[in-house]
């Protein structure tokens, strides 16, 4: 490598250095994965609870509901890159509530490991009557077999739902598949495919971008959505769509349908009324309407 090779990498290496250095910045660059594997085990009885609380960070979480359980029991799988590397994992109940932690202890500053890095999976069998309210960092979160209201708000990894009764989510990025909700729903999602299916209730769903699909709703639909494919099917209650770009289908509403468009096609197939405020660009096609129907031009 010649000298002038040389210096053109140090300057510039210098003066993220000094930036750095100036900002207060602390990087630990680890050549280490998170490979030391150690379970655990905890229990709380379920007498008079009514919430679960679950504050985790990186990792999967898995929250099962059963009918017949008298206690929360948590299966936990932790992960860190040495044996003494510290971390946080407590069950405790402060009157009718039980709140569950998760959390691996870092150092201040960034780290970067070369392959997995620290995480806690949790796996969860609480009684189906509890609610749950769950403030999770990363990873996968699955939910089954509840039959109370959960509100959940979630950084990133895909996020499936079946049973519950009403369901709130704000959620960062990731895959979400809805299914079997008895109460309402109201979804705020920045990034990643939406799956809904059968809702008792009414649905709101707020989506930044990625592909929706959202079936039996006996309610209202209210969507707003920035970019993707939307696909819309068996709503009993009124449709009202606020869709940015993508091609967007509403089949088999049971109300009127109400849309304001940006770009991308439109098809409408039964519906008991239409209106389209504003249809932006994109071939429109419409079918068996059983009521006034009113197409901005």
């Amino acid at each position: 490598m010649s000298s002038s090779t040389v210096s053109g990498i140090t300057k510039p290496l210098s003066l993220i250095g000094g930036i750095l250095l100036l900002s207060g910045c602390v990087f630990h660059i680890s050549p280490s994965v998170a490979s030391v594997k150690q379970t655990q085990q905890l229990s709380l009885p379920s007498n008079n609870l009514e919430y679960l609380n679950v504050l985790s960070g990186a990792g999967s979480l898995t929250i099962t509901g059963s009918p017949n359980a008298t206690s929360i029991s948590v299966d936990a799988t932790i992960y860190t890159a040495d044996i003494e590397d510290e971390y946080t994992l407590t069950l405790e109940q402060n009157g009718k509530q039980a709140t569950l932690i998760a959390n691996n202890n870092t150092a201040s500053g960034m780290r970067f490991y070369s392959g997995q890095s620290p995480h806690i999976d949790l796996v969860v069998t609480v009684p189906s009557n509890l609610m749950l309210d769950i403030d999770d960092g990363s990873g996968d979160i699955a939910i089954s077999t509840m039959q109370n209201n959960i509100d959940i708000e979630d950084g990133s990894g895909s996020l499936s739902i079946n049973s519950a009764k009403n369901l709130t989510i704000e959620d960062g990025s990731g895959d979400i598949t809805l299914e079997n909700i008895t109460g309402n729903l109201a979804l705020t999602d920045g990034s990643g495919g939406v799956n809904i299916n059968n809702v008792s209730g009414n649905a709101e769903v707020d989506d930044g971008s990625g592909d929706m699909r959202i079936s039996n709703v006996r309610g209202t639909l209210n969507v707003e959505d920035g970019s993707g494919s939307i696909v819309i099917n068996n709503i009993n209650g009124a449709v009202d769509v606020d869709d940015n770009s993508g091609d967007l289908v509403i089949e088999h509403v049971q109300a009127s349908v109400t849309i304001e468009d940006g770009s991308g096609d439109i098809r409408v197939n039964h519906a008991k009324g239409l209106t389209i405020t504003e249809s932006g660009s994109g071939d429109v096609s419409i079918d068996n309407i059983n009521g006034p129907v009113k197409v901005a031009d």
